[in-house]
């Protein structure tokens, strides 16, 4: 019975360290990960980085914005206008170089250099000589001018620019010419008499602080623009003293400009 007793107490000794480490084993043990949870932390780290590529997508964006467009533009132009002074009409060209400077992708200043002939005219009505031939009078101010323009430009949309600014000019050379002009009854044109007139030079102003406007289309093909647009000018000092009631000169050009 006591050997019972004894053998009964040791098998008990022997089970107790056996259940103890089945229920340290199962405390111990993490749950097994189910499909939803794998699921869930698969898609919030895809959607981490999708983030980022939105938030950076508008930087991105801004930045080919800034910068898509060239800074410094150089060209060269050509242009014919017409024009006045009080009663008498002015033609003439120019032909020069631009520099424009792009401050954003529609905004730029643009100075130039030209150089201009410009003609005014006056041609009196005819007038008879009593014998069939008739004359009439005619009155000119030629004039060679260095043209500063300092224009900014606004180009709202690719094809379209408008711009305004002043100018300075400086007349390089002038000449005052008149003569008469002699017609038969045909309306043919005779050396009736001397056609010349000797008329004193008269005297021009130097400097010339002008208004500028213009409007136009520009055409972009491979990297370079042509545009083609109307300018209107407006002195605001007159040619001459000379000339009666002291007008200032106007003229609207038409203009090429191609931009490298």
């Amino acid at each position: 019975m006591k050997k019972l007793a004894v053998l009964a107490i040791a098998l008990g000794f022997t089970c107790v360290p056996s259940f103890a480490q089945y229920d340290d084993e199962d405390y111990g043990e993490t749950p097994a990960a189910t499909e939803d949870d794998s699921y869930s932390t698969e898609e919030s780290t895809q959607a981490e980085p999708a983030e980022e590529a939105e938030s950076a997508a508008p930087a991105a964006e801004k930045s080919s914005e800034d910068t898509d467009y060239q800074k410094i533009r150089l060209g060269g132009h050509i242009g014919v206008g017409v024009g006045g002074l009080g009663d008498l009409t002015a033609v003439g060209g120019y032909v020069g170089g631009s520099l424009r400077y792009y401050i954003n992708k529609q905004f730029a200043v643009a100075p130039e250099v030209n150089f201009i002939f410009r003609y005014f005219y006056e041609t009196s009505d005819r007038v008879s000589l009593g014998n069939g031939y008739e004359y009439e009078y005619e009155q000119g101010i030629s004039q060679i001018l260095m043209d500063v323009p300092v224009l900014a430009r606004y180009e709202p949309l690719s094809f379209l620019y408008v711009e305004g600014g002043l100018r300075l000019a400086f007349c390089l050379a002038d000449m005052f010419s008149a003569q008469f002009n002699y017609y038969d009854t045909y309306d043919n044109e005779v050396d009736y008499a001397s056609d010349l007139v000797a008329a004193d030079d008269i005297e021009t102003s130097g400097v010339y602080v002008s208004l500028v406007l213009g409007a136009g289309a520009q055409f972009h093909q491979g990297g370079h623009d042509m545009n083609v647009g109307l300018r209107f000018m407006y002195d605001f000092n007159s040619v001459s003293d000379a000339v009666e009631d002291k007008p200032s000169a106007w003229n609207i050009q038409l203009s090429m400009t191609y931009l490298l």
